[in-house]
């Protein structure tokens, strides 16, 4: 069994359990082979992905009413989709703006995959001095601002996941009952939702390792100044934490 073979018996086990909650699926480029797309669609997903720069992409035909009939079949596809010149006539333009506020000018159309086999949506995000980013869903009616959302959404996971196993002790455990495991873990990913939500708050530009610092630092100095035995003006106070957020950013 091959490591795709792998990924698509474990899909298929939690098929439906997975369709009860939605039929979209994400996965990154390594998966948007036609032996995983064509099989999970065929459970009834929508996949979106990812592609590389050198995809082999084509035009959908355009019927010409005006040209002279000819014998034999009609053709399927068009031209082969060059992404530092794209088909202005067939792509679309349109603005994305990210969770950040920034604006990115992407490109969307519907093409035809020669490895998926399918017409595929296709969504280009130019890269400043880089190849673009290729977003693509087999659902061609989905719009573009979805498709990018859904993948970039993907991420967030994976860095959920590595900020609890750094900061908030995901790893830390050392039990094998299950329910203790259950409930060490779910400890972990709350406290790491509450710190974001406060960054999110009170400190937009600090990343969560410089939130963790902050808060060690504010504990060591209220540490010490209650250790002093004198209660230090309100004044003095805001000073400090003024600086140790400086000093963590």
């Amino acid at each position: 069994m091959s490591m795709l073979d792998w990924y698509v018996a474990l899909v298929r086990s939690k098929a439906a359990e997975l369709l009860s909650l939605t039929d979209i699926l994400v996965a990154d480029a390594f998966f948007s082979k036609y032996e995983f797309v064509n099989k999970v669609i065929g459970m009834g997903f929508r996949f979106v992905g990812r592609l590389r720069a050198n995809s082999y992409l084509r035009y959908l035909a355009i019927p010409d009413s005006s040209a002279p009939r000819r014998r034999g079949r009609k053709k399927k596809y068009g031209e082969k989709v060059d992404f530092s010149t794209l088909d202005m006539s067939v792509f679309t333009s349109f603005i994305y703006e990210d969770s950040k506020g920034i604006k990115t000018r992407c490109h969307t159309a519907v093409v035809h995959s020669r490895a998926l086999k399918r017409d595929i949506r296709i969504v280009v995000c130019p890269v400043e001095n880089g190849e673009p980013l290729l977003y693509f869903s087999t659902d061609t009616n989905m719009r573009p601002e979805k498709i990018i959302g859904f993948y970039r959404t993907r991420f967030q996971i994976e860095f959920g996941i590595r900020d609890a196993k750094q900061f908030t002790g995901l790893q830390s455990q050392q039990t094998r009952d299950r329910e203790r495991l259950d409930f060490a873990f779910n400890l972990s990913f709350t406290a790491l939702n509450v710190c974001k939500e406060v960054i999110r708050k009170d400190y937009p530009d600090l990343s969560v390792a410089q939130f963790k610092r902050l808060m060690f630092e504010s504990y060591l100095a209220s540490t010490i100044i209650s250790t002093c035995g004198k209660s230090p003006h309100l004044k003095i106070i805001k000073k400090i934490n003024h600086r140790l957020a400086q000093l963590a950013a």
